[in-house]
């Protein structure tokens, strides 16, 4: 399962107009999955800016869900590519591509 988790939102305080606009999203997007019960997790963090230039519809601050900065998120990232590298690493956990190996002559 793979979602977004909203860490921080900065947003305008001087504005009289867009009081509060949000104008960075400091995000994660996260992944886990269990197999033979046994979980395995995936993250990675990053940052989305956003401009009040090309606001159609603003939202007061207040008003704001969840769901509505997902869909921020979902329409201003590439999260299918996210998505593939959380994939990634979650397979590196289960089938490690570099093992430590003990010495061969250390018996």
């Amino acid at each position: 399962m793979k979602k977004w988790v909203i860490n921080k939102l900065e947003s305008l305080s001087k504005d009289e107009k867009l009081k509060d606009f949000v104008v960075e999203c400091h995000w994660s997007r996260v992944a886990n999955e269990i197999i033979n019960n046994k979980e395995y997790f995936a993250s990675t963090y990053g940052t989305q800016s956003f401009s009040s230039e090309n606001i159609t519809e603003f939202i007061n601050y207040e008003d704001l869900t969840y769901d509505i900065v997902c869909g921020w998120l979902d329409n201003s990232i590439d999260y299918e590519t996210l998505d593939i590298s959380l994939d990634n690493q979650i397979e590196n956990q289960i089938n490690p591509p570099i093992i430590t190996l003990p010495l061969p002559w250390v018996k």
